[in-house]
């Protein structure tokens, strides 16, 4: 196939910007996939739980965050799945275990509406949840900015929220989990 010096500049700006393009696509996403499991000496304290691990499943669009909670004989899971092909998701949020000891309380009634996106090239999952909670003294909107930033070795996984009812951020800090050694 010949190509024109018209259609030339034309051919190799589309070839350039392909191959810029195509890395950015969802070769890094991947690393946040897996099992991992909560580090409690490297984390902020997880009261009112012992154990979190977490499970993350990425297709194409769609990632699904899984946790599995524990304190002594009590457990909870829940999902989140998000479609980023979407501009919000919306998750049905029967509970709110992540301080159920403080008295706030989410309902069917309010389901989380949750905006995320993937930031540095697909090494950060960047989500963003507003949702509201019951309390005594009424309804309270509530926003958790969460990061989940994989180590450069794809061996650590880092989960900054940054919560709009609390002045410091609260960091989790997991460790991957080789399939071998998955529940």
């Amino acid at each position: 196939m010949l190509v024109s010096l018209r259609t030339a500049p034309a051919l190799l700006t589309g070839v350039f910007a392909l191959g810029f393009l195509t890395p950015l696509q969802g070769a890094a996403p991947s690393s946040l996939a897996g099992h991992w499991r909560y580090d409690a000496a490297r984390s902020t304290e997880l009261s009112p739980w012992q154990s979190f691990d977490l499970t993350v499943t990425i297709a194409g669009d769609k990632i699904s965050l899984q946790r599995r909670l524990g304190w002594a004989r009590r457990d909870f899971e829940d999902r989140t799945d998000i479609d980023l092909s979407q501009p919000v998701s919306i998750v049905a949020a029967p509970w709110w275990p992540d301080n159920r000891h403080l008295g706030a309380y989410a309902s069917a009634e309010h389901p989380k509406r949750i905006r995320a996106q993937w930031l540095d090239e697909g090494r950060i999952l960047r989500v963003s949840t507003d949702q509201v909670l019951a309390t005594q003294q009424g309804p309270r909107e509530v926003n958790v900015l969460a990061d989940y930033k994989v180590s450069a070795s794809g061996t650590q996984l880092v989960v900054t929220e940054l919560r709009s009812t609390r002045n410091r951020p609260i960091v989790y800090v997991f460790n991957r989990v080789s399939p071998a050694a998955q529940p």
